[in-house]
């Protein structure tokens, strides 16, 4: 049986019969059946490649296959054949998630390998190949990472999502665990090197957790930006910190510097990436100019799948991608270009307004409201014509969202609620981006994203504030 072969016929014949109500614009969805974390996200031969955590026969998480996409800008997306599936004794359980490297003129994948013995389900680390970019060759010496690797260390139970990248002449992956201890597991990353990326080294551990920074580590990425060292990764059941880590599973950034001798990081501070209500497994890609680009899953795991429930034949989506950067100990996110030169404006290039502004337009992406001075105080509804409305509300250094008022409503966890909120510095603008079923704000260089599902299409956004300034509003549509 060539499973490979049978997931790309499937998709092929069963897309047409998708429901495309809540299909994005403008972000990555699946092609057809479920999406979740981005995986193998890498610039190579021109064009920015991004897999996917993919079940090609339904909306719902299941057998795990790596989905493929490339896009030469960031914002318009082409699908490419499924990549790998479950089809060796290592990954029969699945082909969860991992990551890409380019090697000479070859694209390399590295990605976790599922197979369930005695009742113990295994997790190992496998490589795949192609000169092409489409078509991979699982490696016969697969797997390359297992449990000879961790010895006394870790156990290949939860040990997933490695992370591959070359510093100097060898390769480093981390690879997300916990801890060995039953009664209260914490949080690790291993780190590995290897001078080939067939033979790897024994495990060595980066970085442990605690109590407070969840019980089970996900999709570890390390990186340096402007002398800083970077390690991201999504931790489960975190507890929440005033306006942090209120989803029950986040998403954060390490700051500090790695010890490249003794293979460990050590922290100088850390803090969330996105305070929004869906965003989790973000994975970075250094391009060509040397920009970090990162992207995750805007979907969470434990809340309604809505459009699988609708049976539309499809369910997540991505992020759009952000540039970052550091100032200040803080990872910064910012809008990239590419999406910038794809905008049209709207109307007047600036509108003028001091307390009140409505906009009666069905085709904005892009939204920009800004001021000469700080801004405050602002409120902002965007809805539709049945009384749905998303709202952002800025006070005192504060800004919170709600979906609370949109249908059809998403539920979760027994701590769920529809609402976040992110503690900023003062500011003079604010960013948002609008997909058909995403809401992404862009202040203060943090972001928060967000999936919306409003049952008829927004129509309008109702600006109001109560101070006195002049503000202008900028809106756009992208091409």
């Amino acid at each position: 049986m060539n499973l490979l072969k049978n997931a790309n016929t499937f998709i092929q014949e069963n897309k047409e019969n998708m429901v495309e109500k809540f299909r994005p614009k403008f972000h990555l969805a699946p092609e057809y059946g479920w999406m979740n974390d981005p995986n193998g996200f890498v610039y190579y031969q021109g064009e920015y490649h991004l897999f996917y955590q993919s079940n090609p026969y339904d909306s719902k998480w299941d057998t795990m296959h790596w989905a493929h996409a490339k896009s030469k800008d960031l914002v318009e997306w082409e699908y490419l054949p499924i990549a790998i599936a479950p089809d060796q004794p290592y990954d029969k359980n699945g082909c969860f998630s991992g990551s890409a490297i380019v090697v000479e003129d070859k694209l390399v994948l590295m990605y976790t390998g599922v197979y369930e013995e005695n009742g113990i389900v295994n997790q190992v680390q496998c490589i795949a190949t192609s000169t092409d970019g489409i078509n991979f060759e699982k490696h016969v010496a697969n797997p390359v990472i297992d449990q000879t690797n961790l010895g006394e260390v870790g156990t290949t139970v939860d040990f997933r999502d490695p992370k591959v990248f070359k510093r100097g002449d060898t390769y480093y992956s981390v690879v997300a665990s916990k801890t060995l201890d039953e009664q209260k597991s914490q949080g690790q990353i291993f780190i590995f090197s290897s001078s080939d990326l067939i033979e790897w080294s024994q495990a060595s551990v980066l970085l442990e957790g605690n109590d407070q920074l969840g019980n089970i580590w996900e999709c570890p990425d390390l990186f340096e930006i402007d002398g800083e060292d970077i390690l991201v990764l999504s931790p489960m059941n975190m507890p929440m910190e005033g306006n942090q880590y209120q989803n029950l599973n986040s998403s954060i950034a390490f700051l500090g510097k790695v010890d490249w001798e003794t293979l460990s990081f050590e922290v100088k501070s850390y803090h969330e990436i996105d305070h929004g209500l869906d965003y989790y497994a973000p994975q970075t890609c250094l391009n060509d100019q040397g920009r970090r680009i990162i992207v995750a899953w805007q979907q969470m795991w434990g809340r309604t799948n809505v459009t699988d429930e609708l049976k539309h034949g499809w369910s997540g989506m991505m992020t759009l991608p952000r540039v970052l950067s550091v100032k200040d100990g803080q990872l910064i996110q910012t809008i990239p270009t590419e999406l910038y030169d794809r905008l049209s404006t709207l109307g007047d290039d600036k509108e003028e307004f001091k307390e009140q502004h409505l906009i009666e337009n069905e085709k904005v992406n892009y939204l920009k409201v800004e001021s000469a001075s700080e801004l405050t105080e602002l409120s902002i509804k965007i809805g539709n014509d049945t009384e749905e409305y998303f709202s952002i509300n800025l006070e005192e250094n504060v800004v919170s969202i709600s979906r609370k008022y949109v249908n059809p409503e998403i539920t979760g966890e027994a701590t769920y609620t529809n609402e976040r909120s992110m503690d900023i510095n003062p500011v003079n603008a604010i960013e948002l981006v609008i997909d058909t079923s995403s809401i992404e704000v862009f202040i203060d260089g943090k972001a928060m994203s967000s999936t919306v599902y409003f049952d008829s299409p927004i129509k309008t956004i109702e600006i109001h504030s109560e101070t006195k300034e002049t503000k202008e509003v900028t809106i756009s549509e992208i091409n």
